[in-house]
């Protein structure tokens, strides 16, 4: 399926999320079908039609692509469609196509909205930087005075500090012990 001009260009995360599978389910799966992905909606569309129809109907990856093509063929307001019909004709396989058009646009929304988008360059490395941490613990309102005073003493008077709260705690134990149960009537 080739992409239109002007559709955007979904992360990987984006595309494995409109698909409703996980990324290396997508990769494995295109791998299969010989395919490389766009990471377009319609290459979404396609392949969350695949995923529908191998987890629900335990349908093998290359059946279900070529059943995919046939019925994203016809018109999206399609209520009925029969894919596959037995040898005997006692068994017909049908996809309401209207309804699965209206999922995946719920999910490709959902990925959109939660996949974030995507960013120019290199990602930032993750680490943090000296102090950062309560940089960022104070930008969301947190009181980091105590950690600060913390710090401003040396390690064997925060030691010692310590050894007196370890001493309170052990102070408190008989007494958590002595208190009596309250039973329900």
């Amino acid at each position: 399926m080739p992409a239109r001009q002007h559709e955007p260009l979904l992360t990987r995360t984006q595309f494995a999320a409109a698909v409703r599978a996980d990324e290396k389910w997508v990769e494995n799966t295109s791998r299969v079908l010989g395919r490389r992905l766009a990471y377009t909606s319609a290459e979404a569309r396609w392949m969350g039609v695949i995923r529908l129809l191998t987890r629900d109907f335990g349908i093998p990856i290359v059946r279900a692509g070529a059943l995919a093509d046939e019925a994203l063929r016809h018109a999206p307001e399609t209520r009925a469609l029969s894919l596959a019909v037995s040898d005997e004709g006692a068994a017909t396989l049908v996809i309401d196509l209207a309804r699965y058009h209206s999922t995946f646009a719920a999910a490709l929304s959902a990925a959109f909205s939660h996949g974030g988008g995507r960013r120019r360059g290199r990602p930032p490395s993750g680490r943090v930087h000296r102090g950062g941490a309560l940089v960022a613990a104070e930008s969301h309102g947190v009181d980091v005075s105590l950690l600060r005073a913390a710090m401003a003493q040396s390690p064997a008077e925060r030691l010692a500090r310590l050894d007196a709260n370890a001493g309170f705690l052990r102070a408190l134990r008989p007494v958590v012990r002595r208190r009596p149960s309250r039973r329900e009537p």
